[in-house]
């Protein structure tokens, strides 16, 4: 088993594992400490049924069903099928992600989720890029004095097309095994911020939003047949991308309980 660097800030490729046979402590073990350092990890030419693929997930936390049910497998509800493909009445027939919206999963939920894992059973040959942001270097990067204004701020998030409260969580993680601080920011949903007035909060928001996604801290991956992405959730943010009409992507996702406190 190998592990190649992507990029120096984000992401790393293993090589040399079959994801559908059983993995041993040691390996795991291997698999977290590159996904604490490296924020993804990538696996490439799998071969995985939905039983293995939860064992997969099982690995990187407790698998739970998606908040919306619509496209869960219903033999396999953690499972959730993202898709732009439409049935013969021009429906969906899976999730179809907003194009280019950074954002980390189920943010605006009280416990967002903890890994993210995508398999791809069908990839486009053109378009459909995920594109990936590591909030630790984002935070890092930022001048010490917004750090300081940053320090003990949480953000309130609520969607509207769900019936829960308004969530607040710290603009800043702490990453509960190496210790470094993450920004924790998407501007989608937001309504404010603590101790600031709306205007002056959504405009900090705009800002750290902006700053985290420059094109220099931007890892654009290409899919493949067989590609496993799995992802630390709170240190990471993606988007996903435009794919023609011609083009068609199938990907399986599952969310891992998340890890609060976060701090």
């Amino acid at each position: 088993m190998k592990f190649r660097k992507l990029l120096p800030y984000l992401g790393v490729e293993v090589t040399g594992v079959n994801l559908s046979e059983i993995i041993d402590s040691g390996t795991a073990d291997k698999f977290h400490k590159q996904l604490s350092e490296h924020h993804l990890l990538i696996f490439r030419n799998q071969k995985l049924n939905e039983e293995q693929l939860i064992r997969v997930g099982n690995i990187f936390g407790e698998p739970v069903p998606a908040l919306v049910p619509t496209y869960r497998l219903k033999k396999y509800p953690v499972i959730t099928r993202h898709s732009n493909s439409t049935d013969a009445k021009n429906l969906p027939t899976g999730v179809v992600a907003p194009e280019y919206v950074f954002h980390s999963d189920s943010y605006f939920t009280s416990n967002p989720n903890k890994a993210t894992l995508f398999y791809a059973l069908k990839s486009p040959e053109i378009g459909g890029e995920t594109h990936f942001v590591n909030m630790c270097i984002a935070y890092d990067a930022l001048d010490e004095s917004i750090k300081k204004l940053l320090t003990d701020k949480k953000a309130f998030y609520k969607n509207a097309y769900i019936n829960q409260p308004a969530v607040a969580h710290p603009l800043v993680r702490i990453h509960p095994a190496t210790g470094k601080k993450a920004l924790f920011v998407n501007i989608h949903r937001a309504i404010g911020v603590d101790g600031l007035a709306e205007k002056e909060a959504l405009s900090l928001l705009e800002f750290l939003y902006q700053h985290a996604t420059k094109p220099e801290f931007v890892y654009q991956h290409k899919w493949c047949d067989g590609d496993l992405l799995i992802w630390n959730n709170p240190t990471t943010m993606h988007c996903a991308t435009s794919i023609d009409d011609t083009q068609e992507r199938l990907l399986y996702r599952i969310l891992t309980k998340g890890d609060l406190p976060v701090r």
